[in-house]
Order: C-alpha cells, then sequence, then structure tokens
C-alpha cells in the first residue's frame, strides 16, 4: 500500500457509519440490539477497574462515555449518537461510581 492510500484512524472514524448511528432516532433500542451491545460490553463493564480503564476499553470496541442530566450515558465515537444510559446496559452510574470512587470527570 503507497503512502497517499493510507488512511488515519480519525478519517476512517469520520466518515464510518456503525449500526449504532440510528440509535436517536429511536426512543430505545430493540430487544435484539440491547442483547447485542450487552454481550459486546460485558467485558469492559465487569472487568475494568476504574474509570480511566473503563473509558480506554469501550473506546477499543468504538464506544465513549458521557454523563448528562444525571446519568452516564454510552456514546457511540463514530456518529457520536448517544445509544443509551448504562443502567440500560445493567452497570447503572451510582454503581460504577460504587466501584470507582468519585463520580467522573470528563475532559
Amino acid at each position: 500500500m503507497s503512502y497517499g492510500d493510507q488512511k488515519n484512524d480519525s478519517e476512517d472514524m469520520a466518515y464510518g457509519q456503525t449500526a449504532w448511528g440510528c440509535a436517536s432516532t429511536r426512543a430505545r433500542l430493540d430487544s435484539e440490539s440491547m442483547m447485542l451491545l450487552r454481550a459486546n460490553l460485558n467485558e469492559p463493564l465487569t472487568r475494568a477497574d476504574s474509570w480511566p480503564t473503563l473509558r480506554e476499553m469501550l473506546r477499543g470496541k468504538g464506544f465513549d462515555m458521557k454523563p448528562r442530566a444525571g446519568r452516564l450515558r454510552l456514546v457511540d465515537l463514530q456518529s457520536r449518537v448517544e445509544i443509551c444510559t448504562f443502567g440500560l446496559l445493567g452497570h447503572p452510574r451510582a454503581e460504577l461510581e460504587k466501584r470507582f470512587g468519585s463520580p467522573l470527570q470528563m475532559h
């Protein structure tokens, strides 16, 4: 592959689409989509031992987190769509704060 053919990660992220990009147009994900999302994120949500570790593991799977209105929301990295709350994933913000300490500080 020549230098001109290479794309950097930010270009891929900026123009890529994901299955989660349409989540903002729905009140809630359908049960099958939610089941797949929970299965995909089970490892980071159960194994992380700190906020930075959780964020790093989520980013490795194409997601991020965003606190809003007292809730922690899962965000698709490519589309920046807020998919659902962590409570819907079975890991409410209060539970994560109990495990990791003080509330999440996002920069």
